[in-house]
């Protein structure tokens, strides 16, 4: 996870305002992004501060809900303050102490008042640093003389009182979690996008430590004209990584086509890929134009290849290697020039020592294979996915943007997510649109919880029956519901039909866990 995209996640929504500059107004990613050390903090809140007042002394503490502190981080002008207390009084830590305090004398109740007042301070304007919960700080300007602060300060102090609790906690968990320095510092000036459901994003929402070497391995063939397989499970996202591959290569102002090789009866896969003359079958009134020739000069994108019936294969392998197709019913070849990205979630190599896929074309397509991990391999982006999709919904369906509950949050990480990237989705949509409180509430599905792993295997632990359940839906899904003949489901799995359909009835599988 991106350390921006963590403190966004850890600060109110609505509290991180754009900034005025020079240059005109900045996003607040993009004000406190050179951040790295205390000096940059208070030249960052100088420079939003001095249009104000031009000469500030700063003071702000850093401490836990009983007031002990942690830190504290100074700028002084013309002031020279005594040693600082370890603790500061309840009321330095509440939520409304915005505002201008007079100091006429030391006060005895105050520890933190009283050392101030000593040091030469008569008057400072105070706002608490806020976290979603509670203030974990407070910032401090302090002057020298009486009624110094005019009311345009005191009000731009409230208005960016987020965007310095920003600045101040980009500062702490730089010091708590180091393996941010050097990837921060290595990432200054990286602002390369992925395209996610037509919206642009920054690359670092979704780049945790085990994503990042599939978004390395993007942008190192995306200018290139190699063919790509993506690989992993169902919903880790391959078809926004082909359309980031597309948008991010010298083909993005060409096509970009998508042909799902699951989605098609296999007497129509042929026309949809090569295009037809008209008169060429029954039924072929028109010429019709086919997916390769649609995508010349840009990307096609085949989308579970593992799915393509043999014979398709072969045709598909001519395309690759000749670059010329010719449409059904016709006898001139056409040139395309198509760059080819597939994706599946099977292992193709598995699929070729059952005769199911043709090796030539499996090395033709493994050029530059990219694997996506699994959304319960990449823990460390869950909470941002989760108040990243719940924006989203929030949005869509035009209700109040609310963060989601902290324990909900962590009872998620923990959970499987057998459906990845998709189901994350669908369950927050579910519970943005179902919730009426401040904070939402997702429940953990029980019902496809995983059971624990033994011996490191990569997958969940299922009894004998929920095995040959899903392995016969998922015959009955390659064979498109087919049960009998060559390449129907009963053939697959190397059985009489009649005793797949008692299995069938057996196990209560029907047509709706077939269609998907």
């Amino acid at each position: 996870m991106d350390l921006l995209a963590l403190i966004e996640l850890l600060l109110p929504e609505g509290t991180l305002p754009e900034v005025q500059s020079q240059n005109g107004r900045i996003e607040w990613k993009e004000a406190i992004g050179n951040i790295k050390n205390e000096d940059d903090l208070f030249a960052f809140i100088s420079s939003v501060l001095q249009p104000y007042l031009h000469t500030l002394s700063l003071l702000i503490g850093v401490a836990d809900v009983n007031g002990h502190i942690s830190h504290w981080w100074r700028k002084t002008d013309g002031l020279t303050l005594l040693p600082l207390p370890r603790k500061v009084s309840e009321h330095f830590m509440q939520d409304n102490i915005s505002g201008v305090l007079e100091m006429y004398a030391p006060d005895r109740r105050s520890a933190l008042q009283t050392t101030l007042f000593n040091s030469g301070v008569r008057e400072m304007l105070m706002v608490p640093l806020r976290n979603h919960t509670s203030s974990f700080g407070f910032l401090c300007i302090l002057a020298k003389h009486h009624n110094t602060f005019p009311k345009s300060l005191q009000i731009a102090v409230n208005r960016y009182a987020g965007l310095f609790a920003a600045a101040t906690l980009k500062l702490l968990l730089r010091e708590a979690l180091p393996q941010w320095l050097e990837e921060e510092d290595m990432n200054d000036g990286d602002e390369q996008e992925l395209f996610v459901h037509n919206e642009l994003l920054p690359a670092k929402l979704v780049s945790g430590i085990a994503l990042r070497p599939a978004i390395k391995q993007v942008r190192q063939v995306a200018p290139t004209d190699a063919t790509v397989l993506l690989t992993g499970e169902t919903g880790t996202g391959k078809e926004l990584f082909a359309e980031a591959i597309h948008l991010s290569s010298l083909r993005r102002h060409k096509a970009f086509v998508k042909i799902n090789c699951a989605a098609l009866p296999p007497q129509l896969i042929e026309s949809e890929l090569f295009g037809h003359e008209k008169g060429a079958f029954t039924g072929a009134f028109h010429r019709r134009i086919g997916k390769i020739e649609m995508a010349d000069g840009g990307t096609l994108f085949l989308d579970e290849i593992g799915e393509l019936p043999l014979d398709m294969q072969a045709k598909l392998l001519r395309v690759i290697q000749e670059k010329e197709i010719e449409r059904i019913g016709g006898s001139d070849t056409i040139p395309v020039n198509v760059r080819i990205i597939a994706a599946t979630n099977r292992r193709l190599e598995d699929e070729i020592q059952l005769g199911r896929f043709r090796q030539d074309l499996y090395y033709r397509l493994y050029v530059f294979p990219i694997h996506l991990p699994a959304l319960r391999e990449r823990r460390e982006d869950i909470a941002l996915l989760l108040q990243h999709f719940a924006r989203n919904a929030a949005r869509k369906y035009g209700k109040p943007i609310r963060p989601i509950a902290p324990a909900s949050v962590m009872a998620l990480v923990d959970y499987h997510w057998p459906g990845n990237i998709r189901e994350m989705e669908h369950m927050v949509e579910r519970a943005v649109i179902a919730n009426d409180t401040p904070l939402i509430t997702i429940d953990v599905p029980t019902g496809n919880k995983a059971l624990p792993m033994e011996d490191g295997a990569g997958s969940p632990l299922l009894t004998l029956a929920e095995t040959e359940r899903q392995t016969i839906i998922r015959a009955l899904r390659y064979s498109n519901g087919r049960i009998r003949g060559p390449q129907g489901a009963a053939d697959l799995l190397d059985i009489k039909p009649t005793t797949l359909e008692a299995r069938m009835k057996k196990l209560g599988i029907v047509k709706e866990h077939i269609v998907r």
